[in-house]
């Protein structure tokens, strides 16, 4: 006779269950929020701020992106964002090759500052910035002092990401490509680029996502012009003007979000691997 016995589900897998759950609900329901109140009519909202909207108003989004500038904010963004990005990326991997394969003398004098930029708070360092960029008379050209900013601010931890890859790729490949002739620069980009998918997206999404919902020092180099206004500052303005109005401004809101959650889909594969890219030594 089979006796079929019910294995016991350890407490401590429920529990980490339900923290995840609890975890998830937390991120989850202010986008949903939002999200919700988006689609509402003003009275709507006031009379309950939790009841399902009657009627599904998406012309709350074309309000908030022709009457509250969203769309010109965004665009701002976006090349902002583009810009910062490119520049990060290529001078970063630049920086990791050399620091990790090339003999640099007292290399550790490197990683140490490094390190040490990467531990200062953004928020000490605006100040002095926005003085440097003040007396280069950079503050009246659109874009530049913010890009700026971003790719001193995420250029630390960026190298030091990246260099963490390349110490994990063997020696000998690179060995290799030398004595095939091949220079550094062009053993970088047939050897060491289609292997590092996973770092570079994951440096990329941390860094669009930094980047794209940066405040202060956008805020800070837009004191003075109109131009260049980021969707941040743009949405700190637009809750200045249509404060009562929290159905537009929850739909800008939703607007600004959907971009990351884009992009975080669609690279959440590389993303993953990246994360323990550096953490076997090849």
């Amino acid at each position: 006779m089979n006796i079929k016995t019910k294995k016991k589900i350890p407490a401590g897998y429920i529990l980490l269950c339900l923290a995840v759950v609890l975890c998830l609900a937390v991120y989850i329901f202010p986008v949903a929020f939002a999200a919700i109140t988006s689609l509402k009519s003003t009275d709507e909202f006031y009379a309950s701020i939790w009841a399902l909207p009657k009627e599904f108003l998406v012309s709350n989004y074309a309000k908030a992106f022709s009457v509250g500038k969203i769309g010109t904010y965004m665009m701002n963004s976006v090349i902002i964002s583009a810009a910062s990005l490119v520049s990060i990326q290529v001078l970063a991997l630049l920086a990791a090759y050399a620091l990790s394969r090339l003999k640099i003398p007292h290399v550790e004098i490197f990683l140490m500052a490094l390190l040490l930029m990467q531990v200062l708070p953004t928020e000490s360092m605006i100040i002095p910035l926005y003085i440097i960029v003040s007396k280069l008379h950079l503050l009246n050209i659109p874009y530049i002092s913010t890009i700026l900013g971003y790719v001193g601010w995420s250029l630390p931890g960026t190298i030091i990401i990246l260099k963490n890859f390349f110490d994990t790729v063997p020696s000998d490949l690179l060995e290799a490509a030398r004595i095939d002739g091949s220079g550094e620069l062009n053993t970088m980009g047939r050897i060491i680029l289609p292997l590092m998918k996973g770092p570079m997206v994951t440096c990329l999404i941390m860094n669009f996502t930094y980047v794209w919902g940066e405040l202060m020092w956008a805020q800070v180099t837009t004191l003075l012009t109109d131009k260049g206004v980021t969707i941040t500052v743009g949405l700190l303005n637009f809750q200045g003007q249509y404060g009562t109005n929290w159905p537009l401004l929850t739909a800008a809101i939703v607007m600004i979000l959907v971009p990351l959650i884009v992009i975080f889909v669609v690279l959440q594969k590389y993303f993953v691997a990246g994360l323990t890219a550096g953490g076997v030594k090849g």
